[in-house]
Parts: C-alpha cells; structure tokens; sequence
C-alpha cells in the first residue's frame, strides 16, 4: 500500500501544479486528479496538458492513482440527456488512458436524473428538525431507470476495457449505490469483469455499511480507496481518527483481502479544506497539517499490523 492524495480537497480547480509539487515533498506517492465537468475534460485536460502532467507526476516519481469525473444526469428519463452524460464519462476514459490511470471513477447516479442541486447535502441531515427527499417526484418508473443505468455502465465499461481501464462507482448516500450490498447488485447486473468498487467509508458508514465489513464483501473488486472519517449521522469527511470509525480493523481487512494500492486521504471537510470558493487560494498550511497527521495516524496503525508502506 501507499499514500495519496486526491487533488480537489487541496486546491479545488486547476491548475494543480503547485499542489502536486507540494504533496510529492511530503512524500505522498500517488495523486488523484478530476474533471469536474464536461468542458473542463476537454478545455483544461487537453493533450498538451495531460503530457505535461504526466510529465511531472513522473519527475516526482508519483504515480496517477485515479482519474475522477461524475457525469451529472446519467440516469436521466431523457435519452438524449442521458447519451451526452454518457459520452461525457468515455471522454474521462480517454483522460484516464492518456494519464496512464488505471482507473475512472464516478460517485453512483441518483435515481432519475436527479443530482446534487436537487437535494440538501447530508451534513445538514443533524441541523434539522424534518429529514426528508419528499420534495421529488419518486411515483415513477424504478425498475425502467435501474435497467437504463445498468445498461449505460455495462456500455461505459465495455468501452473502458478497449483502452485496459478500470471503471470504479464510489457509493454516495441516496443514490442507486450506497452501499456494498448495492454495488454488489450492479456488478451482478452488469456483468463486466473490469466495474469495481472506490471504498468511501465516509459515504457507507451514515447509510448502515461498518466499513471493515465492506472490505470483506467486496474482495476482488475493491480496486481504489478515499480515506476519512465521520459521525456516521452525516457524509463529513474528516482526517482519520477524529470521528467514530475504527481504523484498525479496517487497515487489516485491507491487508486480509490482498489490497495493495492507493491510500488516498479526501479530506473535504477539515480546516482548510479547498472549496469552490477558495479555488484560487491553493493548498493550504491547515490542510498540510491535516494530511500530514493523517499520513502519521495510519502508519503507525499499518506498523502495529506488519502492514508494508512503500
């Protein structure tokens, strides 16, 4: 195993120059980078700039742990929405390829085409009185919308597995997956060897998942992993150690199963923590400190375990 980082909880938009820079002179090993939507996969993630990129991950000697992008609306009812969310993420593919990723990552799909702007985010879910997505229109057809989500990551994959890449779904709460039990009903659905499993503890844990348990029911298709911890009330993201999860049992499940990748830390929502506002600020000293005392944690956690960093 080794760590990472993902480049969005550092410095929230390109470019990630100086935040890459900054995280290899902590001696974190892998980089996790994103397209936030279609235009930045196609303005910013140029082929120019992807060789530069790579170019410089590579002096660093880091490596490209994961290419992440969450098309928004791809289990939209309407099929020509939903065909341009689609051909958005084989974009991110291709991205992924020529960053010599060996993975693509989506958060899961709400049902319907729904997405971010519809609902109150989960950290809100202690602050108020009533908790509810009563506000949607749900009396519709679920089984048609599963069959066309399931039929959009069959072909998303088929697609993936012509350039060797990996495609992995990160359960969020509310969505077709949030948990292990329904990631593993959409890999038995689509029925693609190379559709896997980004481990978000902090996404599970809320919905009922005790982490180390994912890890055991996801074995051979558990491929990439974003670190933090949380209440397990709301989907915070704070550094390890500092919420409810318990972090040993987890690293030796990691090690039962035979994972040896990423140990990605995404903490979101820790001082410091870029945001869309703070785009242009860079990496900050307060979030330095949180990776570093993340990276701290850990290792003495794997020690403890006779679990090998590099």
């Amino acid at each position: 195993m080794y760590f990472g980082a993902p480049v969005w909880p550092l410095q929230w938009n390109p470019p990630y120059d100086d935040t890459i820079r900054r995280v290899a002179a902590m001696g974190f090993k892998g980089v996790e980078l994103i397209g936030w939507n279609r235009e930045s996969l196609t303005s910013y993630y140029t082929k120019q700039e992807i060789g530069r990129l790579r170019k410089l991950i590579s002096e660093l000697n880091m490596r490209v742990t994961n290419f992440n992008h969450t098309p928004g609306r791809m289990t939209s009812e309407n099929k020509e929405e939903r065909r341009g969310f689609i051909d958005d993420f084989k974009r991110a593919i291709d991205v992924a390829a020529e960053l010599e990723s060996p993975f693509c990552t989506m958060c899961s799909q709400f049902p319907f085409g729904y997405d971010y702007p519809d609902f109150p985010p989960l950290r809100y879910a202690i602050e108020l009185q009533k908790w509810s997505y009563s506000n949607a229109n749900m009396n519709r057809d679920w089984n048609q919308n599963w069959k066309e989500y399931v039929a959009a990551m069959k072909e998303l994959c088929q697609y993936a597995a012509t350039q060797n890449i990996r495609v992995l779904v990160e359960p969020h709460p509310y969505r077709w997956v949030n948990s292990a039990q329904s990631m593993q009903r959409l890999i038995d659905h689509v029925q693609e060897d190379n559709l896997g499993f980004n481990f978000d503890p902090s996404h599970m844990f809320p919905c009922g998942d005790m982490p180390e348990w994912s890890i055991y029911a996801m074995k051979g298709r558990l491929w990439h992993t974003h670190f933090s911890d949380n209440d397990t009330i709301t989907n915070a993201h704070w550094r390890p150690g500092q919420g409810k999860m318990n972090w040993k049992p987890i690293m030796q499940a990691l090690k039962d199963i035979g994972y040896d990748g990423a140990i990605n830390f995404e903490l979101e929502d820790v001082p410091g923590a870029a945001t869309p506002g703070s785009a242009s600020a860079g990496m900050s000293n307060e979030m330095e400190e949180e990776l570093a005392e993340s990276k701290a944690y850990i290792t003495k956690i794997c020690k403890d375990l006779n679990i090998v960093l590099e």
